[in-house]
């Protein structure tokens, strides 16, 4: 039933063990998220370009009103202030407005049982498998099939790690973190935790956002980069959800698409991996090895995804702040969990390993950059694939920067972009009731012409061993 039902364009709002989120301010708290918006992006969404229909009103000013893309040559060592006017306006909205925070993430299976079901929420998302126009009826059909073949070595990834994501619990204890962060600045907020791909979806937390009649909201994704694929993929559900409801398409949201380059994020990644270096014997002669999940190549060159760019200067900025304390050790940049025969991003994490410890290089340590939480692409992929990879290559000590998670200053920095975010935010346009019936009945049009060339594909599959062992060793 949930595979048919997201094969033809519908999310399940089942609340598995009940909706862990909103909690309210005085007993738990609900999420928001909050996108900032990028320079010269032809797809991205903005408030002087904003596509026929969007609901949701995204700045742009940068991540934050104090703190824009560091000047390259300056260190970004400090803390970020509010103005008496930034301090006002913000005052001034929480008096008025009730206020919610949505935080967005990919979310993760919590059981092995889990694992295939999750896999297919991944590939029919649209943002994830680009499939040209004319075969895009055959989304669904692709995602059953490429699950199915992927769940077996997933589960085993699953099984190393505990039998289940921690991201779920993570992110909860983020949010929570942020509520009191908040709480702490004088600021009420719900704080709520949508996650794309498994429980609670994004559709349950907009719903509760909804009940909660939720006045002023923050959308905080926790991808610090932009992508196509993640924030990209977030952002289009929630104009869906907000443009077809009438009290949705009325909320200010502010959305921060990116927030890679804010002072605070950089300050913590540097503490993290400065004091990592410290359990080294030698902590000047460690290789610190940024390794960053990849997209495909296509995204950038031809969607023109930012996500190469901002990933490049994050790393510029990391460590332009380690030199500025005095930690001037060499650095490389590499992209990991590539998927399927397409080119992604490069170079990649295994095979810069293997380069590393052929050239000589006998102390690294690995940074993952672009997660903020602990998960299978850090606590599988990096901590023991990558791990046993490099040590077979000739890397001799090996070391591992921990993900951000609760880090103080990590949390106190995205509580102070929600603040910055707040007297930016805009109400939605009021949804269109005829689109939106019209759109009803091409999702029902949609789904009968998906479901029999589907039925026809899937059976031509099965019938063809040759195709079946291509798409299993491309895929696998």
């Amino acid at each position: 039933m949930e595979a048919t039902a997201l094969s033809s364009g519908f999310h399940p709002l089942v609340k598995r063990n009940g909706y862990r989120v909103p909690r309210s301010c005085s007993q738990r708290k609900f999420v928001s998220l909050v996108c900032c918006d990028l320079k010269d992006r032809s797809f991205g969404l903005n408030k002087e370009s904003k596509p026929e229909g969007s609901s949701i009103a995204i700045t742009r000013r940068g991540l934050s009103f104090k703190t824009n893309v560091f000047e390259q040559a300056r260190s970004v060592a400090g803390d970020t202030s509010f103005d008496d006017t930034t301090t006002a306006k913000t005052r001034s909205h929480v008096a008025e407005d009730k206020i919610g925070v949505l935080l967005l993430n990919l979310g993760g299976p919590e059981t092995l049982n889990d694992v295939q079901p999750f896999l297919y929420n991944l590939f029919a998302d649209p943002d994830i498998i680009r499939l040209p126009r004319p075969f895009q009826f055959l989304q669904g059909t692709i995602a059953k099939f490429i699950s199915v073949v992927r769940a077996p070595k997933s589960k085993e990834g699953y099984a190393a790690i505990g039998g289940g994501s921690p991201l779920r619990k993570i992110t909860d204890e983020q949010a929570d973190a942020i509520q009191m962060a908040l709480q702490a600045k004088n600021i009420a907020a719900n704080v709520y935790v949508g996650m794309r791909y498994w429980y609670p979806f994004t559709e349950e937390a907009v719903q509760q956002i909804k009940k909660d009649k939720i006045t002023r909201l923050v959308v905080l994704p926790l991808y610090p980069q932009y992508s196509i694929s993640t924030t990209g993929s977030s952002i289009r559900v929630l104009q869906d959800l907000f443009r077809k409801d009438p009290y949705l398409a009325g909320v200010p949201v502010a959305i921060i698409e990116s927030w890679y380059q804010r002072r605070g994020y950089v300050n913590s990644m540097a503490d993290l991996i400065e004091k990592e270096l410290q359990t080294f014997s030698d902590p000047k002669e460690v290789m610190i090895f940024f390794s960053a999940h990849g997209v495909p190549v296509s995204y950038v060159e031809n969607a023109g995804d930012p996500y190469q760019k901002q990933m490049e200067e994050c790393i510029y900025l990391i460590m332009e702040e380690l030199k500025a304390r005095g930690v001037p050790n060499n650095h490389k940049l590499a992209y990991q969990s590539r998927v399927g025969p397409v080119q992604w991003l490069k170079p990649y994490t295994d095979e810069v390993l293997v380069d590393l410890g052929k050239s000589g290089v006998k102390s690294l340590l690995a940074v993952p950059v672009s997660f903020v939480s602990e998960h299978i692409e850090t606590l599988e992929e990096i901590d023991m694939e990558y791990r046993e990879l490099a040590l077979e290559s000739g890397v001799e000590n090996w070391g591992r920067v921990p993900a951000l998670g609760l880090t103080p200053s990590f949390i106190t920095d995205l509580a102070d972009a929600v603040i910055e975010s707040l007297p930016s935010a805009e109400a939605l346009s009021k949804p269109n009731a005829a689109a939106s019936d019209d759109s009803e009945s091409s999702d029902a049009f949609s789904y009968i012409v998906k479901m029999f060339f589907g039925s026809i594909l899937a059976f031509v599959l099965l019938l063809s061993p040759k195709m079946f062992h291509a798409f299993r060793n491309h895929i696998i």
